[in-house]
């Protein structure tokens, strides 16, 4: 068993109500299976995941990357909203 730590950001974070989630998966997997797996957990629509930003252990990286044991991602929506 490996275990991955997910911190989440911005609306995404409002969406689950968490702004952590620890995960116990049998082997490796790619960030974009991460996000499969968040958005039909948690009913999160993450169709827009293209715009998203992604950091393996503290180094930006693409959703291709492998999440290993004790792997920490980051998931970080893009940023909206404000005043002109």
């Amino acid at each position: 068993m490996i275990k991955i730590t997910i911190k989440l950001f911005a609306k995404l974070k409002e969406d689950i109500g968490e702004s952590k989630i620890e995960l116990m998966l049998e082997s490796p997997v790619k960030i974009s299976t991460i996000l499969d797996t968040i958005s039909n957990d948690f009913g999160v629509d993450l169709s827009n995941r293209k715009n998203y930003m992604y950091a393996k252990n503290l180094e930006y990286c693409k959703d291709s990357e492998m999440l290993e044991d004790k792997d920490e991602l980051a998931i970080i929506p893009p940023v909206s909203g404000g005043l002109l």
